[in-house]
């Protein structure tokens, strides 16, 4: 293996490290994401189960009110 081969090998396993540890990091993000989605979609059912103004637990939960009206059915 001459050192442009060398050079060009290890600069490809080095993109792959990247992109993997990237795509690792956007994986556990988009996670974290979906799971405060969910909190906040339970928490926002048990408010509307209970009473509260739909306009009151679009201000507390920071769900838009369209996503609570579908929550409501």
């Amino acid at each position: 293996m001459n050192i442009a081969q060398f050079l060009e090998q290890r600069g490809h396993q080095q993109g792959l490290k990247q992109g993997l540890e990237q795509g690792l990091q956007q994986g556990i993000e988009q996670g974290i994401e979906q799971g405060e989605q969910q909190t906040a979609e339970r928490i926002a059912r048990a408010m509307l189960a209970n009473g509260l103004d739909l306009s009151l637990v679009a201000k507390l939960t920071g769900l838009a009110p369209e996503c609570l009206a579908r929550l409501q059915h």
